[in-house]
């Protein structure tokens, strides 16, 4: 009995101790598992970082083996400029040699030519002398034929102005001799009538004859007398040669008396008008406008200038002439 209370003694002394050895493995298990955590998460970020700059060592290798194959392609063009160069340098050493070659040899013909060239100036100076003596008498030649020329083409230019006049004045004549019958006809067809009239060279028709008071247009009675001189006018058109240039002048001629129209502001517009109309009214009757100009005068080419001839200023005046 003695033995047995110390033995349930001890026992019950050693669990405390076994258990808090057991949690001092415990805690020591865990905080070896804690180290070898952490360890393991250090481990994976510094294997990061490696992958990381391993990776930027790759890309760096990829440039420097791009830059690498650049340089050799540099370097094989360089290479390939070095020796067309070489090859230009040695074309051009060869071209200096032949260069200094002859100009060794045009030193030595160098002095063989100055003394001949020394020959030929003196010879040239000579030459030259009498050049500028042949040149003036030249000049003085060519300015005496300018001056004959001159004079010759004065000659010239006044003989076909004579001859143009002379022309125009047998023209002048013919139209005059034509123009004669032409009148001559006319006064036989319109003889009769007291209101048409030869005034010098002109045929002259009272513009009452051919258009009404005011107005520019042909009536009935002015077609009829103007189809008398057109008839009379085509016959002497044929028989007048070709290479004259005749025409027959319409012109027409108002009083002093002003007008004022919407049609005609002025006598100027009502004058050429009734000239244009009857220009016109020929060429629809066959004459070749060619042969025909229309004017008008207004007021301002009377033939009576006060009293009650002033009537006789509004007319119509046909006058054959040459061109």
């Amino acid at each position: 009995m003695f033995f047995a209370r110390p033995r349930t003694s001890t026992r019950l002394e050693v669990w405390p101790t076994f258990v808090d050895a057991l949690s001092t493995v415990l805690m020591v298990i865990v905080f070896v598992l804690m180290t070898f955590v952490v360890a393991q998460v250090f481990m994976v970020e510094t294997i990061n970082d490696r992958d990381s700059e391993l990776a930027k060592l790759h890309n760096q290798l990829k440039l420097a083996e791009f830059n690498l194959n650049n340089a050799k392609i540099q370097h094989k063009n360089a290479t390939t400029k070095v020796t067309s160069l070489e090859e230009m340098i040695k074309s051009l050493n060869l071209q200096l040699a032949k260069l200094t070659q002859d100009i060794s040899f045009e030193k030595n013909k160098h002095e063989d030519q100055r003394t001949l060239n020394e020959r030929l100036k003196t010879d040239l100076e000579k030459l030259e002398e009498r050049l500028r003596q042949l040149q003036s008498i030249l000049q003085q030649a060519q300015t005496d034929t300018i001056a004959k020329d001159e004079e010759v083409k004065k000659m010239q230019l006044s003989l076909q102005a004579l001859e143009k006049e002379q022309e125009k004045h047998k023209d002048s004549i013919r139209v005059g001799q034509f123009r004669s019958q032409f009148f001559e006809q006319l006064k036989n067809i319109l003889d009769t009538r007291s209101d048409v009239r030869v005034v010098d060279d002109r045929f002259v028709f009272q513009s009452e004859v051919l258009f009404a008071v005011g107005s520019a247009e042909l009536g009935n009675e002015g077609k009829k007398q103007l189809d008398e001189l057109i008839k009379a006018l085509k016959e002497i058109g044929k028989k007048i040669p070709p290479e004259i240039n005749w025409i027959l002048r319409v012109d027409g001629h108002t009083d002093k008396r002003p007008i004022k129209s919407p049609q005609f502001p002025s006598n100027w517009e009502l004058s050429a008008a009734r000239a244009i109309a009857v220009v016109q009214y020929m060429i629809q009757k066959g004459i070749d406008g060619n042969h025909l100009v229309a004017a008008g005068f207004g007021e301002f080419q009377p033939l009576s200038v006060e009293g009650e001839g002033i009537d006789r200023n509004r007319r119509i005046e046909f006058k054959l002439d040459q061109r």
